[in-house]
């Protein structure tokens, strides 16, 4: 069951069909990116099932794990192994922020999917900051804003 956001501005609550289960796993990209940039979760079926998706603990762990793995990478010798080519002096500069974000997705209570979405878009974009050498401080005010909007809102 699920809520959703009607056209009338009025909440309804309706059972989840196993093929919308299924369409909202093959469009996370497109659904973090509606959630990332502020689309309500309620307002579609798949945008409710993946905003519950991410936003679990197990998810939210797995999140935070991922942040810490890139920080200890930063710092690690780089080898002659295949390994994902983060961008080490941005990770480097935004230590602080990574190990506040991942705190915020490990402490206990909510955390609003929206900045969960920015998250994992920010993890995901080969071309992005986390990844790619860019103007300094980029990686940190993405991060700086992620962390703000995981702030829910009460």
């Amino acid at each position: 069951m699920i809520v959703l956001l009607e056209d009338e501005g009025d909440l309804s609550v309706r059972r989840v069909r196993w093929r919308e289960r299924l369409a909202s796993r093959l469009r996370v990209s497109e659904l973090d990116a509606a959630l990332a940039a502020g689309t309500a979760p309620e307002s579609s079926v798949s945008l409710a099932l993946h905003a519950e998706h991410v936003s679990r603990p197990a998810q939210r762990h797995l999140l935070a794990r991922s942040l810490r793995r890139i920080s200890a990478l930063s710092e690690a010798p780089a080898t002659g192994r295949r390994s994902v080519p983060v961008n080490r002096v941005a990770v480097r500069h935004a230590r602080h922020e990574i190990e506040a974000v991942a705190d915020r997705l490990t402490s206990e209570g909510p955390v609003d999917v929206q900045g969960v979405a920015r998250l994992r878009a920010l993890l995901s974009d080969g071309s992005g900051p986390l990844y790619r050498p860019v103007e300094a401080g980029r990686l940190q005010r993405e991060l700086v804003t992620v962390r703000s909007a995981m702030a829910p809102e009460w």
